[in-house]
């Protein structure tokens, strides 16, 4: 039956979507960070590909087509954020100064652990672009001479994390404005966060897509500025 099931291109497809709309049910039954959908759905499938003893090769056979979207659902995260252009002119220099806060803490304090850890430049280089969405990640990690495999699950982690305990650190720090409340979920957990952030709300979602975006770009050149203070 498992081998039946691994030698279909749509499995790993299947397993993928099957899991995360049963973890969205379970969410909305019992919402708490441990049930957030994206983290849940990671979980769920983690434990049927260890259960079924399935290699991970033959489940991205198929699941690989879902990361195809990626790109494109990032770009649409600009939906939400052109519909409220006049609050972003309104907040346009808080946002601005947040954002690249936010950049220059998430890559400063990625060196500082790898130089206390002794970790080297190489992970450094990789973990740079940690709260920058994937697809942009990729290319900062290249163009810094790091591991493209190690950025991306990384990241992947960052954005589960981000998402799932996003809602309560806001409520622990006091943010309630909801512009806040996007620019840093976007800034710390990039397109995975966006989604919690679209939960939340509208403001809160194009915040947070926008923060995708100015951080990327941030990320892109502060990262090397950045790691070359500490590595050269």
């Amino acid at each position: 039956m498992t081998q039946v099931l691994t030698l279909s291109t749509y499995f790993g497809f299947a397993i993928t979507i099957g899991m995360f709309l049963l973890a969205v049910v379970i969410n909305r039954r019992w919402p708490n960070p441990l049930t957030t959908p994206l983290f849940l759905a990671t979980i769920l499938v983690v434990l049927i590909l260890l259960g079924l003893d399935i290699p991970y090769q033959a489940y991205n056979t198929g699941a690989k087509y879902i990361t195809y979207f990626l790109v494109p659902v990032t770009v649409c995260f600009a939906v939400p954020m052109y519909r409220q252009l006049p609050l972003l002119r309104q907040h346009a220099i808080p946002i601005i100064l947040a954002i690249l806060i936010g950049v220059c803490t998430s890559v400063v304090s990625v060196c500082v652990v790898c130089v206390l850890m002794g970790l080297g430049d190489v992970v450094a280089r990789s973990l740079a672009a940690i709260s920058v969405t994937t697809a942009i990640a990729i290319g900062i990690t290249e163009k810094l001479g790091g591991v493209v495999a190690l950025t991306v699950s990384s990241v992947i982690v960052t954005g589960i994390l981000g998402a799932s305990v996003s809602d309560v650190v806001c409520r622990w720090l006091g943010l309630t404005h909801p512009v806040a409340r996007g620019v840093a979920i976007g800034n710390a957990a990039h397109a995975a966060g966006t989604t919690k952030a679209m939960q939340m709300g509208h403001i809160e979602g194009a915040m947070s897509s926008l923060a995708i975006v100015l951080s990327g770009v941030s990320t892109a050149i502060l990262a090397p500025i950045i790691v070359r203070m500490f590595f050269g």
